[in-house]
């Protein structure tokens, strides 16, 4: 466990850089308290606000008037003695408050991550509770939000240490017998640990086949506008997007390579790219473009294949991408085919509205509204490798009792790297290492 009076204090700006009305600046660690005697303030009691002058502590200049709140360690975010000064939001005052702090010899502005790492090494927030916070300060839609309040909040860290203590307790029982192994032990304890861990197997096996909901969540939902050249793929990625990010031309092969825009749809984030047009290459950065955009559909959860409404040949959807495909038929200005679903006029702004809702609908069905789900490569892989014991323990000979509990303990561990309790130095600079300064 992370001992604070071995570190030094640090310090940083934990609102956002640039001009403000209000700046926040936070300091954490064994000293916090000593910002009393460098700015000539009287600290509020533990969890309190009061308003104080700041004074330099060499001229006795006034530096400016601030908020003041001071948590006691254990009760703050970091577990450590922390400060918080809610400033003026001008650089003036914050170089000069910075200038000041940096002098004190035990004092050192923080490195990215710092303050919530020390908060993870004090034992205030586990390691799947530091990435749900890490999503909550990038959440740029209403469910991103939900889902990284959620985790930060422990629903995920909850089920994960659900299914671990569990198993620790199983693995205890088999230890037991293990010990005492010279005196009569009722085989039914055996079958009533694989019984329990049957249970787990069962709700891990659940939660892993969740269809990458939450992942797609986190990362966004990836949708690609594809089909023949000319059928006005560009011009959709504009007009959704409102903006003008693709170039329009009547000239096949315009679009070489990929374009994306970023979209809020319904409270979901989605990723929609425009590629280059489907048709035999007639030079090799074409084909280049083409080979892209092929990898690309591979990979999205959901195709837009765009047909020329005014055109008499038109490529159908291709069979290997036909069960995530919509079909779109375009510029039903020219002309309005019979007996289609989606018709639209990117340049009347006709069926945009009604294509819209039924993106929404794929949408919302490949992401996730309620429930836990996995939100991290790092965590399905973890969960694979649990899965793949405790299948081992339900495939070995159930008398082999030293078998059982070794793949017990192999489950256990892996259950704890997600949350980081156990090995997780390795882990670390990968977790902290996309959080800014003053977080």
């Amino acid at each position: 466990m992370y001992n604070p009076i071995n570190s030094k204090t640090i310090y940083a700006l934990s609102s956002a850089p640039g001009k403000a009305g209000i700046a926040i600046i936070r300091v954490s660690g064994p000293e916090a308290e000593k910002i009393r005697h460098l700015f000539s303030i009287d600290l509020p009691e533990s969890k309190k606000i009061q308003i104080a002058k700041l004074v330099h502590p060499n001229t006795g200049d006034f530096i400016d008037k601030a908020l003041v709140t001071f948590f006691k360690s254990p009760n703050s975010f970091t577990g450590e003695d922390m400060v918080e000064l809610s400033v003026h939001g001008g650089k003036a005052i914050k170089d000069q408050i910075f200038t000041i702090l940096s002098s004190e010899e035990n004092f050192s502005y923080a490195e990215p991550g710092e303050f919530t790492r020390r908060a993870f090494l004090n034992g205030k927030l586990d390691l799947v509770e530091v990435e749900g916070l890490a999503d909550l300060i990038n959440a740029e839609t209403e469910f991103q939000r939900k889902q990284a309040f959620d985790q930060m909040d422990g629903k995920l860290s909850n089920l994960y240490t659900k299914w671990k203590s569990q198993l620790v307790k199983n693995l205890s029982y088999l230890e037991a017998t293990i010990d005492f192994v010279d005196e009569e032990i009722p085989p039914e304890i055996v079958l009533n640990q694989i019984k329990d861990i049957r249970e787990v197997l069962q709700e891990l096996d659940t939660h892993l086949n969740d269809s990458n909901k939450g992942e797609r969540l986190r990362d966004g939902f990836h949708i690609i506008i594809a089909g023949s050249p000319n059928t006005g793929k560009s011009s959709l990625l504009n007009h959704l997007s409102n903006r003008d990010i693709a170039i329009v031309s009547d000239e096949a092969g315009t679009t070489r390579d990929s374009l994306d825009a970023y979209l809020d749809i319904n409270g979901f984030p989605v990723i929609i790219t425009d590629t280059a047009g489907i048709r035999k290459a007639k030079t090799e950065v074409e084909s280049i473009g083409i080979k892209k955009s092929q990898t690309k559909m591979n990979e999205a959860d959901l195709i837009l294949w765009l047909m020329d409404s005014s055109s008499e040949k038109n490529d159908g959807v291709p069979d290997n991408i036909r069960d995530k495909s919509v079909e779109v038929w375009t510029k039903s200005d020219i002309a309005t085919p019979s007996n289609k679903e989606v018709i639209i006029s990117t340049k009347k702004d006709e069926g945009i509205t009604q294509l819209i809702d039924i993106i929404g609908k794929y949408v919302e069905k490949g992401c996730r509204t309620e429930g836990s789900f996995i939100t991290r490569s790092r965590h399905r892989d973890a969960l694979e490798k649990t899965k793949k014991n405790l299948l081992t323990i339900l495939e070995s000979d159930l008398l082999d009792v030293e078998v059982i509990a070794e793949e017990l303990r192999s489950a256990v561990n892996s259950l704890s790297r997600i949350t980081g309790h156990i090995d997780v130095e390795d882990l670390l600079e990968v977790i902290f290492k996309d959080f800014c300064i003053g977080k």
